[in-house]
Order: C-alpha cells, then structure tokens, then sequence
C-alpha cells in the first residue's frame, strides 16, 4: 500500500507543432526520475501541450531538493530556449511560452504543500530567468484566483482574425503588477502563471458549428458566472476549420463533473438548432495518474 505523500504539476505550454523544442522539453524532465510525466495532451489546433508530472513530497519543508519543483523548472528553462511566442500562433489563448503551471495535492498530501512548492518555482523563475510571475489560489496570499488575472491581462481577446491568438504582447507595460520578478515583460517570452489547488478537471465539447457568437452564448449559459452551473468556467474557443468548442474547467469535478456538462451543452446547443459531439478530458483521473506513476517509479 503507497503511503508517500503524491504532489502533481500541470504544465501548459504554447506549442504542439515545434517537434524538436517539446522533445528538448521532455529531455529536461526525464533528468528528474523521482517526477515522471505521466500524461501528455497535444493539440495541434490550439498549438498547446500540457503535460501532467507527479512525485513524493516531502512530510516537512527540508534543505533537499524537490524533485517535482526541479523537473518542472527544468522544462520551463528549456521552454523558454527552443520556444519563441513571436513566432507561435494558435486559437487557444494564452500569455506566454509557459502559459500556466498548477500543483494539486494528490495522496495523502496537502494544499499548502502544493502551495509553498509553487511559491518556490515562482522565485526561480522570477528572479533567475527574469520572467513577470503572478501567483493564484493558494499560492497567492489573498487566493486571487486564475481567471481574475487573465482577465487583467486580456488573456480571453483573440488578437488576430480568424479567432486567433498570435505573437507575444503588444507591449512591455503590464496591467497587472506580477508578483514575482521583472514588472516589464518581453515579445519572446510573455508572462507565467503559477498556482495551487484543489483538482480542476479540463473538459471539452465540441459543436459542429463554425459559429463562434451561438457557441460562446452557449459557454457564458453553462459557466457559473454566467448563471449556469455552479463552479465550472467555460470559453468558446475555435477548433479547426468546421467546430467550435466549450473548453470548461471544472473547478469542483465531483460537485459538477463532466456528464453533467455535456447534458447541459447539449441542452443549450439544441435551442441554438446545433449539434454537440461527445466531450473529452484533457487530462487522466487522480487515480489513473497515480496508478502510472507507479509504473513509472517501479519500471
């Protein structure tokens, strides 16, 4: 029976297509066997790889290394080596190279645990390779939360036609202060976005309908904030030349899980005169996440 402590990191950069800059990535990681990635999610469309690691957390804070901190500090180092924002394109927002990085406690650990694992990155990042860092949940002291800083940032406004997100900022000047390193930010890097939570789960529905207006209608009527359902986040986000989709999160995956979003989406989508594909998850369960890395650590 496992008795370790499980921490997990989500990582989620802006590229798919660059084959040699995400195998430079992978490389970075595999330095660092204690932390394994365990899932790997693609999508060529949105130009955006997120990949999920998991390792042994220490009981108390001590002088050692951190494996899960040191392997996902590794891929952003290299990240930010083999990837240039000016040059990415894609239509799934985001706000740089290293777009978001979230710690979740997993077995028998805690969000506070996940929470100084995350401030310590943040640090590394801030000060040694001098990219603006901004901290949320319950890595942030007042638990600012991930949307409200995307939201400052105009992470949701495409920035070319076609619902496009291309380039890197328009200027140095944020309009928020990060809090961690530089208050300027650079076109070939961007920002980063670091935080600890609970679990969010990531579930997709794809519409066929090219329609982004109809669609996002729909995301605003299944999003909490929009009077929907309670604790889901929901964006309507083009996905190839002929669907559109409702990219959730799932902020409380076991109040509001992923069957009850697709029923709703359907629901909404019927009054629209639109037809739903079957929905996915960008990510494995909890239980599937330790079950592989297991198999890692024992292989």
């Amino acid at each position: 029976m496992l008795k370790s402590m499980l921490g997990c990191c989500k990582v989620y950069i802006s590229e798919s297509r660059n084959r040699l800059a995400l195998e430079s990535i992978e490389r970075a990681a595999k330095r660092f066997s204690e932390a394994p990635i365990v899932n790997k999610f693609e999508d060529e469309t949105y130009n955006r790889v997120g990949y999920t690691l998991v390792s042994k957390l220490a009981p108390k804070p001590s002088g050692d290394p951190c494996p899960l901190r040191m392997a996902v500090l590794a891929m952003v180092k290299a990240a930010f080596e083999t990837i240039d924002l000016e040059s990415h394109c894609g239509s799934h927002p985001r706000l740089g190279v290293v777009d978001h990085i979230c710690f979740h406690p997993l077995l028998g650990a805690s969000l506070e645990q996940m929470a100084g694992v995350a401030n310590s990155l943040a640090a590394d990042v801030g000060s040694s390779l001098q990219v603006p860092t901004f901290l949320y949940g319950a890595a942030h002291e007042e638990r600012r939360t991930l949307d409200s800083i995307r939201r400052e940032l105009g992470y949701f406004k495409p920035n070319s036609s076609g619902e496009q997100w291309v380039g890197g900022p328009k200027s140095e000047y944020l309009a928020l202060k990060p809090d961690k390193g530089p208050p300027k930010v650079t076109q070939e890097k961007g920002v980063i976005v670091i935080g600890a939570t609970r679990w969010v789960d990531n579930y997709n529905v794809p519409i066929h309908s090219t329609d982004i207006a109809a669609v996002r209608r729909i995301s605003k009527r299944v999003s909490g904030r929009g009077g929907g359902l309670p604790s889901v986040q929901a964006m309507a986000l083009a996905h190839g030349e002929s669907v559109t989709e409702v990219a959730c999160n799932l902020l409380e995956p076991q109040e509001v899980g992923g069957d009850r979003v697709q029923l709703e989406v359907e629901r909404l989508a019927k009054e629209e005169g639109l037809t739903v594909g079957k929905g996915y998850f960008t990510d494995l369960s909890q239980e599937k996440l330790i079950e592989r890395y297991l198999q890692s650590v024992s292989a």
